[in-house]
């Protein structure tokens, strides 16, 4: 899947690239006055993988800062991270890690009026999938990550999605835990994710 936002300074796109060597980074794109930016990556993972990962970025922006986070899987082991702008996407800041152990992935991300990030993802530890849920700052500062719900960790459980609504969190994902699949929802105040 790719992404979509508006910033101040007109819409950004991010996907996964292909490269003709099968290397599957993140890209940007902006829309200018003269059309869209030529695609440039947000980090050079260096994921190479001969197989379609679907598993895309998401992007939310306010003005001139945007949020970015995705998966890449180099060695195998999954990863997920979160990068900041402060220029409508022009360029990124250092990428910060989200999971603590591995990730399967499927992340949401919800830039925040203070300026910090709201981001999803599904830990893979122990032998179990959850949704966990973590605030960064641009500066690299993190709370501790919360478990929101365990999932399935099969693809049936689908991309589970974040919102913002003043100051609290919204979530909803797919369960698929016995004879039916269901949405479910969760609310979270944004205090239980402060900066550790």
């Amino acid at each position: 899947p790719t992404t979509a936002a508006v910033t101040s300074e007109g819409p950004i796109v991010a996907f996964r690239n292909r490269t003709d060597d099968e290397v599957r980074d993140i890209y940007v794109s902006r829309m200018e006055a003269m059309g869209w930016t030529e695609p440039v990556a947000v980090h050079a993972d260096g994921w190479k993988i001969a197989a379609c990962p679907v598993n895309g970025p998401m992007l939310s922006a306010r003005g001139r800062q945007v949020v970015l986070a995705w998966f890449t899987a180099v060695g195998d082991v999954g990863h997920v991270y979160v990068a900041f702008s402060r220029d409508a996407g022009r360029t990124f800041g250092k990428p910060l890690r989200l999971d603590d152990v591995a990730s399967q992935g499927r992340v949401d991300v919800e830039l925040l009026p203070d300026g910090s990030a709201a981001a999803s993802w599904i830990e893979l530890a122990d032998g179990r999938a959850t949704l966990m849920v973590r605030r960064l700052s641009p500066e690299g500062t993190r709370s501790a990550a919360v478990a929101v719900a365990t999932l399935e960790g099969s693809r049936t459980s689908g991309y589970p999605r974040i919102a913002a609504a003043e100051d609290a969190l919204m979530f909803a994902w797919t369960d698929t835990a016995g004879k039916s699949t269901t949405v479910r929802t969760a609310k979270a105040s944004l205090h239980v994710l402060s900066p550790e």
